[in-house]
């Protein structure tokens, strides 16, 4: 407490500042107090997140994600999983295989599913999130279709015919080459995680991984790159 109040003091050097005060708190609160603002989503055309805990009456046509992100991400906000959900919705074609990597909360690999892929291999390094995505996995129902495992994309892994990346644009950089190894003969990527002043440095990583551009989605000050083999 005492060394709060020191850096308090500091900056009250620069600009006033109210005295310190402390307020008990339960644990659940901040646990639980962001679920009220996770709102019913639609995003594209027919996708509709729905938060685990509210209740919605599904309607005809709809590929409705019913999701709880826990501590991971993944819950439809960010610009970054829609514009990668969008694409999805536009380019996925019945079968394919598909790969999520850095798959957080499952948003993107049970969405694939639900617009119907083939199997789905998803993977993140975080225990917690491979945690999140199982329990969303299983309440959504394509448990036979989806793998979900911790760990990263390797060397010899593949082929591919969609592969999701919703990463950082310094990750899609240095795993540019992996990606084109891991991704089938007419294959595409959809790479998110990218800022618009980003995107050129990601798709010069990308074309000299043999990719080609097909489309760059913007949203906000959000990028997605998709590109093909």
């Amino acid at each position: 407490m005492g060394q709060i109040q020191g850096t308090l003091n500091l900056l009250g050097q620069l600009r006033p500042i109210g005295p310190l005060q402390v307020r008990s708190m339960k644990e659940e609160d901040w646990g639980q107090a962001w679920k009220e603002y996770y709102p019913v989503l639609q995003v594209g055309e027919r996708i509709v997140i729905v938060p685990a805990w509210r209740r919605r009456r599904p309607r005809a046509g709809e590929v409705a994600l019913t999701m709880d992100p826990g501590m991971a991400f993944g819950t439809g906000l960010h610009p970054t999983t829609q514009l990668c959900l969008q694409a999805l919705e536009r380019l996925l074609r019945p079968g394919m295989g598909v790969l999520d990597l850095g798959t957080g909360s499952g948003i993107l690999a049970i969405a694939a599913v639900k617009l119907g892929s083939g199997p789905v291999l998803a993977l993140d390094t975080d225990p917690v999130a491979v945690h999140a995505a199982g329990r969303n996995v299983r309440r959504n129902r394509p448990n036979e279709q989806v793998e979900v495992r911790q760990g990263t994309l390797e060397p010899g892994m593949g082929p591919f015919d969609l592969i999701l990346a919703n990463l950082l644009a310094r990750t899609l950089r240095e795993m540019a080459g992996l990606l084109a190894a891991a991704l089938a003969p007419g294959g595409v990527l959809i790479g998110s995680g990218v800022l618009v002043e980003q995107a050129e440095e990601v798709a010069a990583a990308f074309a000299a991984a043999g990719l080609h551009p097909i489309e760059q989605p913007v949203l906000g000050d959000w990028v997605a790159l998709v590109a093909g083999r």
